[in-house]
């Protein structure tokens, strides 16, 4: 049922609104919505922290936001495996195409206050192909639509790549927005930086946000979809400074790393992390291959030897807290570096859950 009353400590009703998350993946946007998120202190505003961490000096968890998941999807079994080691999910997690569950007449989506969700965006990635619409996965957005269009929530979030803004088509951006209001929402988007809302990496992320049209009179102003709060910055070094160096860490996946070459006259993949500023974007295509932790004759660490990152450094970046499990202790696999890489930060999820919930407050009034 969704608006589900629970007490909280302090006594007070606190209402669990309920969420549909699409293109899951290992479930990033979904743990910054609705479980734990640590990350270190300087990444966020204050009066977001519990508590801090047991047992990691200057990292903290944060109040859980007030949303309970009820539905995730994606056609990815490697990612649901991360997914399912890292939340009590598994029943609610359907491996199979989006498009396959439209199409089967007997299935029943749930009902949901918010339906979440970062539709594949290889296609508009500037380190795609830049396909767009030309390609299959280019128009799975309509998928997303189409549940929108089933469910009727209150709101719906997108998240994907700056690419949407332009490619080789005139602005994919407004075709999708189009397609949203088309379905009875009033629809805004807006450029996140995420190092600018205290994520160490320089990832820029295209964030929709569309409220029901029956809603809209109740928003009290116009730029209500803007994250215009946290604005914090907190550099690479502060998510690193608690980990030993592979060989001797007890962490599988601070052992677990590629040890690929630098690939002369190519970029990507070759650049060294800037410990005292942010990283470059963890990538979805990284393969086996993510950026260096330090290079010979690089800035960083002198006295140790060049090597790439290893899983858990760019699980960090993402601001997965730092006991995520991000491979299978007993055969840890590069593998990981991919979901990783396609996962929303969990700390920019529940900066998007954070102005949801002034959303759905807004709009209860």
């Amino acid at each position: 049922m969704m608006g589900d009353e629970e007490e909280d400590e302090d006594d007070k009703s606190v209402i669990m609104n309920e969420v549909m998350s699409l293109f899951t993946g290992m479930g990033g946007l979904d743990m910054g919505f609705a479980h734990d998120v640590c990350v270190h202190k300087n990444s966020v505003e204050a009066s977001f922290i519990e508590k801090p961490h047991p047992t990691i000096p200057d990292f903290v968890m944060l109040k859980r936001q007030p949303f309970n998941i009820v539905f995730q999807n994606d056609n990815d079994p490697f990612a649901k495996h991360l997914a399912d080691q890292n939340s009590n999910n598994g029943d609610i997690y359907h491996l199979k195409c989006i498009k396959e569950l439209l199409a089967d007449t007997d299935f029943l989506f749930p009902a949901a206050d918010v339906v979440i969700g970062g539709f594949p965006c290889t296609d508009f990635s500037n380190s795609g192909k830049k396909l767009g619409f030309d390609a299959e996965r280019g128009r799975l957005y309509e998928a997303f639509v189409k549940v929108v269009e089933r469910v009727k929530p209150k709101v719906f979030v997108a998240e994907n790549v700056r690419g949407l803004l332009k490619i080789r088509q005139s602005k994919p951006i407004d075709v999708i927005v189009k397609s949203f209001e088309d379905a009875g929402y009033t629809v805004k988007y807006e450029l996140v930086k995420c190092e600018e809302h205290g994520i160490p990496q320089k990832r820029h992320r295209v964030v929709i946000i569309g409220v029901r049209n029956d809603l809209v009179p109740k928003l009290p102003n116009d730029d209500w979809n803007k994250l215009d709060f946290n604005k914090k910055q907190c550099e690479v070094k502060h998510y690193f400074q608690h980990l030993r160096e592979p060989e001797e860490s007890d962490d599988v996946a601070q052992q677990k790393l590629s040890k690929s070459k630098v690939v002369p006259n190519w970029n990507e993949g070759n650049r060294e992390v800037d410990l005292n500023g942010f990283a470059p974007t963890v990538r979805t295509n990284a393969g086996n291959n993510p950026d260096f932790r330090r290079k010979t004759n690089g800035k960083n660490e002198h006295d140790l030897p060049q090597r790439r990152l290893t899983l858990r450094e760019v699980a960090l970046l993402q601001t997965f807290a730092p006991d995520t499990i991000v491979t299978n202790a007993k055969r840890p696999s590069l593998r990981s570096y991919i979901p990783i890489g396609n996962a929303v930060p969990p700390l920019l999820g529940y900066l998007i859950a954070e102005k949801v919930k002034q959303i759905i407050n807004m709009v209860a009034i």
